[in-house]
């Protein structure tokens, strides 16, 4: 064992205290290290924050007043559909007066406005006032009190003893109100002629010399609740069976008008509680008037103001941050001024440079917070350039990005996929029986089936009108694109239920698979595009795939639909005749005359290929003409040589008999230039076609058989082989 000494031991305490030693000065430096870049980010951070600071409060001077301006004029368009929807019941109710021959009664005017009214408490009253002349009054009067109107006599404005109504005095001729959802019936409106009040007067003048919706704005409602500011919109009618063309006609053949009285404040809050826009606007409307000190008629509050917004002359808001424009009802004219909100989002503050300015101290505070005020704004941004406003669907652009993804990833060995391409049938009826209204309102019924049919991996975009694309992922095999079709086409195919109609519509649907060989998102979105113009021509209501002989049809298709309409004026066609035999007698009692097409380099060409491209194109129409032509030059030649046949048969398309709205007047015309009987003529039609024109172009038949022409029916027994078709025509 070793013993230590004293100087041994010493030697290792000063070891020790000199190794602790450098380990705490090690730790001062480690700790001056971390800090000093801190303190010197803090620096160069608090000098960067002012600057960037003042960078961002501009740039959020601009965005907020760009996003302030765009919001308040979206919210002036809404506000102005929102009037003119409620203009168009006026133009409703006029309709009914204008679709009858006979005069409207008290109680069919009550009925339709009654249902035309529904819901709507912006409208307070609807009127009918008749052109009355001084012969008619007498009989006027007792036709209301005949209706249940007690009392009723023409009262002029003004003429009492305290200025209120009295019995009009003797003129010309009246326009007093005769019918009115206005109530009771003792109401003193009945009978009021317009005509006996200045303004209102000159507002029923200027509809009728302009022919167009006059409007009283400067107007104080008698009846309904809130703020009694409104307008009054009227609508002239005249005679259906004389012109109206120019002013003195308007004025000769008036019948009278059709009269809204709208409460301002009810319609304004009424449109913008069903708008999706956000809080944040103080709205002030003003009369159109050039005085900048009048004051507002009408101010709609933000949802966000705890209070309600002071009136202000119309100079001083337009003095600070405001947008203006100009709404309309007929000739009125209002003038719309948007401000922001003080407690709204568009009250424009600079809360991210504060932001940015406190946490200045920290560089990375400073770079994380302006990188999220940013990024959250262009992402907001990028989302409304992605989607479509009215179905809140991925559109176009969202679409093809997508697909551009699916493509790259597929490319690197992932699943893949499909493309669905889909048109809604007869969707254009729609809009135009009930209205675009309800066709916005069905485009967003199926939506929500499309939603509820596809998976959530899969994508579903609106192409705009009534086109819509549907990415399905994990598309492994035909199969399963098949399936999603047929989903869709089960779900769109149910009755939808709007506002009271039972709308039934189909889909149909083009499918394009993916494929390595695709060159890209355009050529898949081309072939699905050709797959359901195939699913459309056959019969709609139905999907297809993607061929490469569709293509390859496609390219023929519109070559040879160039090739024709060249060939047609050239010397390429040429007529082939076809005995007709009688069968009892073996005895030729005639000629069809058949196309066909001597192609330079494709050789002959029958018609069953050449047919049914010109009637897709619409060449079918000189093609025909042609024919006919063609036939009765040659007949004629036949005639002058003693061989001619005693009947010349030529088929009519369909398609041209529908399209060539002067069918009978060419033939005639070919007739009489060649000098051709027409009963040696026979116009060849097949039973289907027979069938479609007959009901609905009956008229053109009846006048080739009036001209003298033949018409066989052709082909019987391959359609519907129904012997009561053989009944309707001539």
């Amino acid at each position: 064992m070793r013993i230590l000494d004293l100087d041994y031991i010493f030697y290792l305490k000063s070891l020790a205290v000199t190794r602790t030693k450098e380990i705490s000065i090690g730790k001062l430096w480690d700790t001056s290290k971390q800090f000093l870049p801190i303190f010197m980010a803090s620096a160069i951070g608090a000098a960067l924050s002012i600057g960037a600071a003042l960078l961002v409060s501009q740039w959020e001077d601009r965005v907020g007043i760009r996003e302030f301006h765009s919001v308040a004029e979206n919210q002036s368009g809404i506000l102005q559909n929102g009037i003119d929807q409620y203009l168009s019941r006026l133009v409703a109710l006029r309709a009914l007066f204008e679709s009858s021959r006979d005069e409207i009664s008290r109680r069919q005017f009550e009925i339709f406005a009654e249902r035309t009214l529904r819901n709507q408490t912006a409208i307070r009253t609807v009127n009918w006032i008749p052109r009355v002349s001084h012969a008619e009054r007498a009989v006027r009067e007792r036709s209301a009190i005949d209706d249940g109107i007690p009392g009723y006599h023409i009262k002029a404005v003004g003429l009492g003893p305290d200025g209120s109504l009295a019995p009009s005095p003797e003129r010309d001729e009246y326009f007093p109100i005769f019918y009115s959802t206005e109530k009771p019936k003792t109401s003193p409106v009945f009978g009021i002629d317009l005509a006996s009040e200045r303004k209102r007067r000159e507002t029923l003048e200027r509809a009728w010399r302009n022919n167009k919706p006059a409007t009283f704005a400067d107007f104080r409602l008698h009846t309904g609740t809130g703020d009694q500011f409104g307008f009054i919109v009227v609508l002239p009618m005249y005679r259906q069976d004389l012109p109206s063309d120019t002013e003195e006609e308007r004025k000769r053949n008036l019948i009278g008008f059709v009269q809204g009285a709208f409460q301002t404040s009810v319609m304004i809050e009424t449109i913008l509680a069903a708008a999706s826009e956000p809080a944040g606007l103080d709205l002030f409307l003003f009369a159109n008037s050039t005085d900048p000190t009048a004051s507002p008629v009408y101010i709609y509050a933000s949802r966000s103001d705890a209070a309600s917004p002071r009136p202000a002359p119309q100079a001083v808001l337009m003095a600070g941050t405001h947008w203006s424009g100009e709404l309309r009802a007929g000739d009125g004219r209002w003038m719309l001024v948007a401000i922001p909100a003080p407690s709204g989002k568009f009250g424009i503050g600079h809360d991210r440079a504060w932001i940015i300015l406190i946490a200045g101290l920290l560089v990375s505070g400073v770079v994380a917070a302006y990188l999220w005020a940013s990024g959250r704004h262009a992402r907001r941004v990028e989302v409304l350039a992605l989607t479509d406003p009215l179905t809140t669907l991925a559109n176009r652009r969202a679409f093809l990005e997508r697909l551009t993804m699916a493509f790259a990833t597929s490319r690197r060995s992932a699943g893949p996929f499909a493309v669905l391409f889909l048109d809604l049938d007869d969707f254009k009826d729609v809009n135009d029986t009930l209205g675009h209204a309800i066709g916005d309102a069905l485009l967003r019924q199926v939506v929500q089936r499309l939603r509820n049919t596809v998976r959530p991996a899969d994508l579903v975009a609106r192409f705009g009108g009534d086109e819509f694309a549907i990415l399905q992922a994990d598309a492994s095999d035909p199969v399963a694109a098949a399936t999603l079709a047929t989903r869709v086409g089960t779900c769109l195919a149910a009755p939808f239920e709007i506002e009271g109609h039972e709308v039934r519509i189909t889909a149909s649907i083009g499918i394009s698979p993916y494929s390595a060989d695709l060159a890209g998102p355009a050529a898949m979105m081309m072939q699905a595009d050709l797959a359901l113009y195939r699913a459309k021509g056959d019969g709609r209501n139905c999907f297809r795939f993607h061929t490469g002989e569709l293509d390859q049809e496609v390219y023929l298709r519109v070559t040879l639909a160039e090739e024709l309409r060249l060939a047609i004026g050239g010397t390429e066609l040429e007529l082939y005749y076809q005995p007709l035999v009688e069968i009892n007698s073996g005895r030729i009692v005639g000629l069809e005359a058949l196309v066909r097409w001597n192609h330079p380099t494709r050789g002959l060409i029958m018609p069953s290929i050449f047919i049914p491209i010109a009637e897709r194109t619409g060449a079918i129409v000189p093609l025909g003409h042609w024919v006919f032509e063609e036939g009765c030059r040659q007949l004629k030649r036949w005639r002058d040589q003693g061989i001619a046949p005693e009947l010349l048969a030529v088929n009519v398309s369909g398609v041209q008999f529908k399209r060539a709205s002067d069918l009978a007047l060419e033939i005639a015309a070919s007739l009489a230039r060649w000098d051709i009987e027409p009963g040696t003529i026979e116009v060849e039609l097949t039973e289907t076609v027979l069938m479609e024109i007959t009901q609905k172009h009956g008229d053109t038949l009846e006048r080739l058989r009036q001209l003298g022409v033949r018409i066989a029916i052709d082909d019987f027994g391959t359609g519907y082989s129904s012997l009561k078709y053989l009944i309707p025509p001539p």
